[in-house]
């Protein structure tokens, strides 16, 4: 019996360190969400013209209405919110970094960035670090109203 306890305690021994390896090992190579750090050297060749994003823009039901100071508005028609009750919001275009800024009723500001694709006189197009990519297309102004 004594010799049983030896081996069973010696079993047990290697299986705890085992477990105690196993566990140390691969708790601390958890992934972690980390954002990209955007360094905005990398982006030098990379222009959109922001003339080209002054005006409707449309993708479904949703609507963009960008201004050329800088400030916008976003309205839903599935939702039946038209333009003058949509949410205000300002935005900036850096190079491909494209940052829409929410004005919150209450709270403040929420940026929310997105990576600019393309931006033509008719076709816009950006997706976000999570993969949703939009496409937008230009609207003539007296289609909405």
């Amino acid at each position: 019996m004594n010799k049983f306890w030896k081996v069973f305690l010696i079993i047990l021994a290697v299986l705890a360190v085992g477990v105690a390896v196993y566990f140390i090992w691969f708790h601390d190579n958890k992934k972690y969400y980390t954002p990209e750090i955007i360094e905005p050297e990398v982006f030098h060749d990379i222009e959109f013209d922001t003339d080209l994003l002054i005006g409707v823009w449309k993708e479904d039901e949703l609507y963009y209405r960008y201004n050329d100071d800088g400030s916008a508005v976003t309205w839903d028609l599935s939702d039946d919110v038209m333009e003058d009750e949509g949410t205000q919001l300002t935005w900036t275009l850096e190079h491909n970094l494209f940052t829409h800024y929410y004005k919150m009723e209450i709270g403040p500001i929420v940026p929310k960035q997105y990576n600019m694709k393309v931006l033509e006189l008719d076709v816009m197009e950006y997706d976000d670090d999570y993969g949703v990519n939009h496409k937008f297309s230009k609207v003539d102004e007296l289609l909405i109203q």
